[in-house]
């Protein structure tokens, strides 16, 4: 038994002994020797070896305790007399507080089924202290200093509420916009309505007092252009036949231009009778007629559609 134990201690220090003769022990160090809390230091190793070994160096995944991992840079592997050299640079952080923070990375030789791995020697960085002495407990220091900022116009309200506002009148026309429509052309037929009604009654006036045809002949063309207008249609444009035929021979219509057109156009006007005084009445009442006509069929429009 104690034999078996020997040869077994003998083969353990042989074997460990070669193989410290084949992998060489790679190279590390840091790139300064000081370095504040959460600055970036690089950490470089080498490892020469012969070509004949593979070696795989450290990835993200090793724990580079006391530091933090950032990021790595790989170089390819370089060949020369048989000697091949591997090498990486890491970009490391450390937030530990100790003053003397040291590393020492390995690098992996495979061996077959084996992995032998070989630490370089640890290299060492100084933590430089930025902060002397800490007071106990802290004092705070008071700035009630107002500074003037420059005032800016809210932009982003505005806007918001330019969109409310749109958004509720849109609605409100969505909802309401075919009757405020309708009231809004009911209000124009009453307003133009009205307009022609006292001209026509001041030009009539006129005609009564003085029997001139001047102020018939007005009365006539101002009932043409309300109806132009009532109508939607050219009226003014029209010949007595014409408007007598646009109006379906309306009887009153007829006889009232009729006897405009004798006493204006046949100079047979001497005086302001009877007769002609009425045809301008049967105007006035023809055009009050057409005034409400338009008016229920624009009241009758929201039915209709």
């Amino acid at each position: 038994m104690r034999n078996l134990t020997f040869f077994i201690l003998l083969y353990l220090f042989s074997w460990s002994s070669a193989l410290g003769q084949q992998v060489p022990q790679p190279v590390g160090h840091f790139s300064r020797d000081t370095v504040k809390l959460g600055e970036l230091v690089q950490y470089t190793l080498v490892h020469h070896h012969p070509s004949a070994q593979e070696v795989v160096l450290p990835d993200s995944n090793y724990t580079f305790a006391p530091f933090e991992f950032v990021r790595k840079r790989f170089y390819p592997t370089v060949t020369k007399g048989g000697i091949s050299t591997d090498s990486a640079v890491y970009t490391l952080r450390t937030f530990e507080t100790e003053p003397v923070q040291q590393l020492a990375l390995p690098v992996y030789v495979l061996q077959g089924k084996d992995t032998a791995e070989v630490l370089a020697r640890p290299d060492a960085v100084v933590l430089r202290q930025l902060v002397k002495q800490v007071n106990d407990p802290l004092q705070f220091r008071s700035d009630t200093k107002l500074v003037p900022v420059e005032e800016r116009f809210n932009w982003p309200v505005l806007i918001l509420w330019l969109t409310s506002v749109f958004a509720f009148f849109g609605l409100i026309w969505i909802i309401f916009g075919q009757a405020i429509r309708i009231k809004f052309k009911l209000y124009r037929l009453r307003k133009d309505h009205l307009y022609f009604t006292s001209r026509y009654s001041s030009h009539v006036d006129r005609f009564v007092k003085s029997g001139s045809s001047q102020s018939m002949e007005k009365a006539v063309s101002l009932w043409k252009n309300y109806l132009t207008k009532l109508e939607r249609s050219a009226i003014n444009s029209f010949t007595t036949k014409e408007i007598v035929l646009f109006y379906h021979d309306d009887e009153e219509v007829n006889t009232a231009l009729r006897l405009c057109d004798k006493a204006i156009y046949g100079n047979l006007l001497t005086e302001a009778d009877k007769e002609t005084s009425e045809a301008l009445h049967m105007l006035r009442r023809f055009a009050k007629r057409r005034y409400k006509t338009q008016r229920e069929f624009t009241r009758n429009a929201k039915n209709k559609r």
